[in-house]
Formats: structure tokens, C-alpha cells, sequence
């Protein structure tokens, strides 16, 4: 995808025919000049718009991002508690729901092994499946330690190891989840058993 976002890190200085107050978004004022009816005022404002708007580019208070940047910022997140970190909300562009019907959707999708991305009604990523495993180990307490390709290293939880497979086989990915209480779920290969885990690192 390709399409562009700004993020606003402080206000822009608008012209005051597009907005009296302070806008959500950089591109307010550029939107708001649409309204203006007299054409020499409306091409002021424009004016006025894309000037505050280039000087906040150069000055760094506004950086233009890629949706496919934002969205692997997400996913390398994903689990993570990170305090006073929040990334931008994007529009949902026909991406899957959190719901029974579009997570049934999403394990047909992984049956054919390919990674897909589920959200939920507000846009947070809710599930990702068949994230490759690099290895899975074992600690003293005889819980399970999974770390994947993209380098994300999990902990089970659950005391109870036969919930997890001691190898994976080739193709076999993992499937993680959120769960109740900022909590999640994950299991690994497609017929693999739930298990509770925390992001590591």
C-alpha cells in the first residue's frame, strides 16, 4: 500500500479562514480551504495551508510516513508494554475484524501458510498467523521459550507443557493472539493447542 500519512508531533500554524481552532490532523487546514466559495480567498488560504505545512516539513514537526512502515512498527510491537508508546490510528482499508467470522476466515488463511494480520473493531492488530519459528526451547521450569524469525522470543505461561510441541515441522508457523486483560494466546502449527504467553523481548 501506499498510502501516505502524517504524523503530527505540534500544531501547524493555520491561516484563519480555514479553521478557528486547533486542527486533528496537518492536513485540516488544506481540507478546510475546500469550503471557501470566492476563488481568490480560497487560493489564499491554499496558499496560506501549504506554506505551514511545508515549514512544519522542514523544521521536522511533521514526517511523512508509509502505511506498510506503520504497520510493521505494529507488528514488531505487537505484545510488547511499552509506556507513553502509541503509534497513529490508521483507517482500516477493508482489513479483518476481531470477530468469529473473520478470525474463522483468518484459519482457513493459514492453513495455506501464508502470515495474515487480524484486527479488531477499533484497528489494533488482535491476532497474526504463521509468524515463522526459529527455535523452541525449554527453561527450568519446564515452560516453553519461542522465538521467532522476525526475532521476538515469547514465554509460556501455562504450566503444562503438553500444550506445546517440542519441534516444529517444516511450514509450521505460530499463530498469537490477544486474550483477556492485555493477556495472549498462542499455538503452534495449525492444529497446536492454545497456550498463554508474554512477549520477552
Amino acid at each position: 500500500m501506499n498510502t501516505r500519512l502524517l504524523l503530527l508531533a505540534v500544531a501547524v500554524a493555520l491561516p484563519s479562514q480555514a479553521v478557528a481552532q486547533t486542527p486533528s490532523s496537518p492536513l485540516d487546514g488544506l481540507f478546510a480551504c475546500e469550503a471557501i466559495a470566492d476563488d481568490t480567498a480560497r487560493l489564499s488560504c491554499l496558499d496560506a495551508a501549504v506554506a505551514a505545512l511545508h515549514g512544519e516539513t522542514e523544521s521536522g514537526s511533521v514526517i511523512a510516513v508509509n502505511r506498510d512502515e506503520v504497520e510493521a512498527a505494529e507488528e514488531a510491537t505487537f505484545g510488547l508494554s511499552i509506556p507513553g508508546f502509541s503509534l497513529p490510528s490508521l483507517p482500516r482499508m477493508g482489513l479483518p475484524r476481531g470477530s468469529a467470522s473473520d478470525l474463522a476466515a483468518a484459519d482457513e488463511t493459514a492453513v495455506s501458510g501464508e502470515r495474515t494480520v487480524s484486527r479488531d473493531a477499533s484497528g489494533q492488530i488482535d491476532r497474526i498467523d504463521n509468524l515463522a519459528v526459529a527455535s523452541i526451547t525449554f527453561n527450568r521450569s519446564r515452560r516453553a521459550i519461542v522465538t521467532l524469525e522476525n526475532g521476538q522470543v515469547w514465554q509460556q505461561l501455562d504450566s503444562d507443557t503438553t500444550h506445546v510441541v517440542r519441534s516444529v515441522d517444516p511450514g509450521d508457523g505460530a499463530t498469537i493472539r490477544s486474550a483477556a486483560l492485555d493477556s495472549y494466546m498462542m499455538r503452534i502449527g495449525e492444529n497446536g493447542r492454545w497456550f498463554r504467553a508474554r512477549r520477552r523481548q
